[in-house]
């Protein structure tokens, strides 16, 4: 097997995943469902940290990441629900926060670049991680303070990738940070010129 396609298997595991996630939820397995989460929130590291090791990066790459976080986020938020119902009610503001700066970018790449920006920053990955760590105190009736700082964290990052695509609207792929944007901007890599409309 191609080297090249790892990234993408460890992403599509993630999205495998999600049904055995939902199914624990449903019958009730708290540690299941925490297991299962904390494998899938880490590989969403893992499959970035292997493009960049393997120069594996494409669109398609891109866009299952994407559709992973999308799916894990909702699927994760439902077994919490499900499993811990008062936890989800003591922590919903933090939750919502977190949402909002989540959806914040999605629709801002869409209002600004007709997509979302799919730019999977090393905040967004190191904070998969921390997510999936946060969880284990919470979850298991210790500390919420780990999770309402990734929460903080979450915002900030959110930040940084709306400002990343107001600094280059046009650029398509990976931007690891806001100063890797910078640079893209100093390089005067300009937006692919539009091609002319003719009549027939």
């Amino acid at each position: 097997m191609n080297p090249k396609h790892w990234p993408n298997i460890v992403s599509a595991l993630r999205i495998a995943l999600m049904p055995a996630v939902l199914a624990a939820a449903i019958a009730g397995s708290r540690l299941w469902f925490v297991v299962l989460i904390v494998i899938a929130l880490t590989t969403d590291a893992l499959d970035g940290a292997l493009a960049r090791w393997l120069d594996a990066f494409s669109e398609l790459g891109r866009k299952l990441d994407s559709a992973a976080d999308y799916l894990t986020l909702i699927v994760g938020l439902a077994g919490i629900a499900l499993l811990w119902p008062d936890i989800l009610h003591r922590e919903l503001t933090w939750i919502v926060t977190g949402l909002i700066a989540f959806f914040t970018v999605v629709v801002y790449g869409f209002i600004r670049l007709g997509r979302a920006p799919c730019y999977h920053t090393w905040a967004t990955k190191a904070l998969a991680v921390a997510c999936a760590l946060s969880l284990i105190p919470l979850l298991g009736g210790g500390s919420p303070v780990p999770f309402r700082v990734v929460i903080v964290l979450q915002v900030l990052a959110a930040l940084e990738e709306v400002a990343i695509v107001m600094i280059v609207p046009w650029h398509v792929g990976q931007v690891a940070t806001l100063w890797h944007a910078r640079r893209i901007r100093r390089a005067g890599m300009a937006p692919p010129a539009r091609q002319p409309v003719t009549s027939n």
